[in-house]
């Protein structure tokens, strides 16, 4: 598994500001993901909950060079520690599927 950080503050591309925290399995798709928006609302998702009215977990493939394009805000890897903690106290307004 990869865990990785993501900013998309200072971004140059008009995306909505929000930080994230994702889970990526070995073959490079997202397995979970957390969105904490502006206003501090958080999001989760899994592969048991991959969307609903609020978001969806990203699709694709985990490009990490893609993703650590400056235009896009910053990107930065992470311990599955800090991932986990980070899973496990945020409290989500979306289904809370852990």
């Amino acid at each position: 598994m990869i865990y990785v950080f993501y900013s998309s503050a200072e971004n140059s591309e008009g995306i909505e500001e929000y930080l994230a925290y994702s889970e990526i399995d070995e073959a490079g798709y997202f397995s979970r993901h957390l969105m904490i928006l502006p206003d501090g609302t958080a999001l989760r998702y899994t592969e048991d909950l991959a969307a609903d009215s609020y978001g969806q977990l990203p699709e694709g493939l985990w490009d990490a060079n893609e993703a650590s394009k400056k235009e896009y805000g910053c990107v930065a890897p992470i311990s599955e520690a800090l991932f986990n903690s980070v899973w496990l106290l945020t409290k989500c307004k979306n289904a809370d599927a852990r």
